[in-house]
């Protein structure tokens, strides 16, 4: 049987708070995805975010975005008061600043009635303490010094000295424990409505980046996972090396695993963030996947990722590792960009599903080329991801000759909407799954729908819906177009 999903993100859910939220209307969602045939929800990373606001670039690996917490949710339960609720917007772009200035004063005021759930914050406290002690410590430290980043630190904090953080951690327990209890909300909240999913048929797909930002308190808790000098600066840093479409490469930043170190004691940091995460979701999706079977290396501070090399990566020992502590691991592969015969070797070693993208199978931008016919069964088909455009952007770009050719593959008349047929073509190849980003099926353009544009910083991650969105007749075509084989 295959199995039909929809991507989209938490924060992209209808909220008159200013950002999507586990509340009354991703409860409606998963209604929606149930009525109109659908089998998975596939969300982004769900960690806190920093400078940026990128789900990729987060300030914990195991931590929740509070910012995801439902208001209404807390009120109900007598949390918060009705009248701490902010005023109601329309829906409109996510406005992350606003969230950072407003959003904690209110989930303080939920903490300040934490004894109406005594006995669950602290059962979740000691099962959660393996990451939760040291986030915590992080984000009240990092609050107590303008919010920069770890490495610009006291050096008592900055390399965690035990004197300096016995003293700290005595002075702010109060504000630790806050921390504590807005992961406590979130993970509650999370649970609840993944319950509800999954009695309504729908498996979640969570998401994994392969690697932590920098400033993480994943890099400043474990060092010596990470290739540091004695500085606690990255020597070598991720990213991918220069193609037609960036001739500079992309330069993410993100300090690389040191890896020696963790074979040493079989990947127990990997094996314990899978677990975690498995937890969470029924489905993870591991990003960039090639960087196990071979990583893109640049030395740190170049500007850009010309002068970096490729190293082997930890291949198919790590995944051993995680097979044999999460036998029935349901995982994912993103399998994109520039490919190996390595890759190749380790996803099929893995048995992995890896992914296709019709915008990606069509050539290389320049040099449009037929899709290619057999595509793996245990793969997932997408129309496209977040990294992508829209599929009606992709479509309105094309010259008049691949125009032609997309016509003719999906069949695509004057009087069609060009997304619908493409993601009816979508849903009759051969893979197992097929996966299409909300703003497809929508027929948005990239000015209104496009979640990402890679190896830019600023103005991401902001795409909203609105309640009207998801419409009697939008269900209808989904429940109808699932059907296809």
């Amino acid at each position: 049987m295959k199995n039909r999903g929809v991507l989209l993100h938490i924060s992209s859910l209808p909220s008159p708070y200013g950002i999507g939220t586990l509340g009354v209307e991703a409860y409606n969602f998963v209604d929606f995805l149930a009525k109109s045939g659908q089998a998975i929800w596939q969300i982004l990373p769900i960690g806190p975010t920093s400078y940026g606001d990128s789900p990729y670039s987060a300030l914990s690996a195991f931590a929740f975005n509070p910012y995801f917490i439902d208001l209404d949710l807390l009120v109900k339960e007598n949390l918060i008061n009705a009248d701490d609720l902010p005023v109601k917007v329309n829906s409109g772009r996510v406005n992350y600043e606003n969230l950072f200035n407003t959003r904690y004063k209110i989930l303080n005021k939920a903490y300040q009635n934490r004894y109406l759930v005594k006995d669950e914050f602290e059962l979740f406290i000691k099962e959660e303490a393996y990451w939760l002690n040291d986030y915590a410590l992080f984000m009240v430290i990092k609050k107590h010094n303008d919010n920069k980043a770890w490495n610009e630190w006291p050096d008592g904090l900055k390399y965690k000295r035990c004197d300096a953080i016995r003293s700290f951690t005595f002075n702010y327990s109060d504000e630790i424990n806050e921390y504590k209890f807005y992961q406590f909300l979130a993970f509650r909240q999370w649970n609840n409505l993944k319950k509800y999913a999954n009695k309504k048929g729908i498996s979640i797909m969570g998401d994994m980046p392969i690697y932590c930002a920098y400033d993480s308190s994943d890099v400043w808790a474990t060092p010596h996972y990470f290739r540091l000098d004695n500085e606690l600066k990255p020597t070598f840093v991720a990213g991918c090396p220069p193609d037609g479409f960036s001739p500079d490469g992309q330069l993410w930043g993100n300090p690389l695993y040191n890896y020696d170190l963790m074979k040493k004691n079989n990947y127990f940091w990997w094996v314990k963030r899978v677990k975690h995460s498995l937890k969470l979701f029924d489905i993870l999706r591991i990003d960039h996947f090639r960087g196990f079977a071979g990583y893109y290396a640049i030395p740190y501070g170049d500007k850009t990722a010309k002068n970096g090399h490729w190293e082997k990566g930890p291949k198919y020992r790590l995944f051993k590792a995680i097979k044999n502590e999460c036998p029935n691991a349901n995982i994912v592969a993103e399998n994109l960009g520039f490919l190996t015969k390595d890759v190749f070797e380790l996803l099929d070693k893995c048995e992995y599903p890896g992914m296709n993208i019709f915008q990606f199978e069509l050539g290389d931008g320049k040099n449009r080329v037929p899709l290619k016919k057999g595509f793996k069964e245990n793969n997932i088909f997408y129309s496209g991801t977040h990294d992508n455009q829209t599929i009606m952007s992709f479509y309105n770009e094309l010259d008049e000759n691949n125009k032609k050719l997309i016509d003719k593959l999906c069949d695509i008349k004057f009087t069609d909407r060009p997304n619908l047929k493409i993601i009816e073509f979508c849903m009759k190849q051969a893979c197992k799954y097929t996966i299409i980003p909300l703003q497809d099926y929508l027929g948005l353009t990239d000015d209104l729908g496009r979640m990402n544009i890679p190896s830019t910083s600023m103005g991401n991650w902001t795409y909203r819906t609105r309640k009207s969105d998801f419409s009697e007749g939008l269900s209808a075509f989904m429940l109808e177009v699932s059907k296809l084989d």
